[in-house]
């Protein structure tokens, strides 16, 4: 399991790397542009992969289409459409700590929907890392909190964060029958279709040429963002459940906040630091509960003895 959660904080930092990327290609092609492109270039891939290694379970069943597609269409064009249209309207801020709540929203329809329950000290942990990621956004000042004003991007964003945990939740049923990578494949290609009829009907798909530096980022989004983040994403939330999977994007501010400081020279502050070592705390509470459950149950044991 420890490979499994080392694989999760790998897309976690993977991630975190993007929005840099995002800035220099959304230069030069819409963000509807750059979602067609991208999941048609990372159905491509994965497609060959699966075909030319001759992979079992690769082929859907009857009744997995329309699942297959309805996780396309949350995955790919709803999020990617909600998120980029609600940043027009709100701060990066805000955004990422809505987005702190998907483990907590992916905790809750689990729960309903596939009757997985999370011990008290997991949701303790759910809890310190979305702590943490205030600390780390805010850097500890109480005047950016204050001033927080939610808004309808706000709304968009929680919405985002909506359907990529629903397309969590219905991908551990289609991979019972159907591999994590196969199911990446599928679920993409109908994604790549939703969101080039939408750019096509919007009007915003301009696939003009590339200079040097969006190419990198484009590569960048597609191979290590897409291919190599979304199989690992979809072969953990299958070991180890949507609930402890979500936890992991957490670690995504931590990348960010490591990327600002590597790239762009941003200052890493002290409550910073404190807020990153507290998600990676909440992290390992949620995903070695029991573990840590027991350790407490023999140290009080010993204390009462």
């Amino acid at each position: 399991m420890t490979s499994t959660y080392l694989l999760m904080t790998l897309a976690s930092v993977i991630w975190g790397f993007q929005p840099s990327t995002v800035k220099w290609l959304t230069q030069v092609w819409s963000p509807a542009t750059i979602t067609t492109a991208r999941y048609a270039v990372l159905s491509l891939i994965i497609f060959a992969w699966v075909l030319g290694k001759r992979l079992p379970n690769r082929l859907p069943h009857g009744k997995d289409w329309p699942v297959l597609a309805l996780m396309g269409l949350c995955a790919v064009t709803l999020n990617n459409t909600l998120q980029f249209t609600g940043l027009q309207y709100t701060t990066i801020t805000n955004c990422t700590l809505i987005s702190a709540t998907s483990p907590a929203l992916t905790g809750l329809l689990a729960a309903i929907f596939l009757k997985e329950r999370l011990r008290r000290l997991a949701w303790l942990g759910i809890f310190l890392s979305f702590a943490g990621v205030l600390l780390v956004v805010t850097r500890g000042s109480l005047q950016v909190l204050l001033n927080i004003d939610f808004n309808q991007g706000d709304l968009l964003c929680f919405a985002s964060q909506t359907v990529w945990a629903i397309y969590s939740i219905l991908g551990i049923g289609i991979m019972k029958r159907l591999s994590p990578i196969a199911t990446t494949a599928w679920s993409g290609l109908f994604g790549t279709i939703f969101t080039g009829l939408y750019a096509w009907q919007a009007g915003s798909l301009n696939l003009t040429p590339l200079g040097t530096k969006p190419l990198l980022s484009f590569l960048y989004l597609t191979l290590l963002g897409g291919v190599l983040a979304q199989v690992i994403w979809n072969v953990a939330s299958k070991k180890t459940g949507p609930s402890r999977t979500s936890i992991f994007l957490n670690l995504i501010p931590v990348s960010g906040m490591l990327t600002g400081y590597l790239l762009f020279d941003e200052a890493i502050t002290f409550i910073q630091l404190g807020g990153a070592l507290t998600i990676f705390g909440g992290v390992y509470l949620t995903t070695h509960s029991q573990q840590v459950g027991r350790q407490l149950y023999h140290w009080l044991h010993l204390r009462q003895g």
